[in-house]
């Protein structure tokens, strides 16, 4: 914000906006101030921003953990054909990386969150 000898500094708040997309923002201006906002912007309280976030978060968590579990089946179905096309079981394993550390990463597996 520009400083001006003498005159005091507005004090800042912080505002909540979503956007026509649903992608959600935050803006810190003086108090008192009113930006135009661009076309289908709008403000939203704290409390529906949070809820947007969480709902946001929750729907991203969600879809991650599909992610990871349809590529860990992936693993074990690759695994499952190169075992069925007469590949050595430890060779299997290593091409596919069904039953390696992929599969022991709590990241991947759902342990520790």
């Amino acid at each position: 914000m520009l400083e001006i000898p003498g005159l005091p500094l507005p004090e800042l708040v912080t505002r909540y906006v979503r956007f026509p997309d649903g992608v959600l923002g935050r803006i810190e201006l003086g108090d008192g101030l009113e930006p135009e906002l661009p076309d289908g912007v709008q403000f939203v309280t704290k409390e529906v921003y949070e809820e947007l976030r969480a709902a946001m978060r929750e729907q991203h968590d969600t879809r991650v953990a599909e992610m990871l579990a349809a590529e860990k089946d992936a693993r074990r179905q690759q695994y499952e054909d190169l075992v069925a096309a007469s590949i050595p079981e430890a060779t299997a394993r290593a091409l596919s990386g069904h039953g390696g550390p992929l599969d022991d990463d709590p990241l991947l597996t759902g342990a520790g969150s």
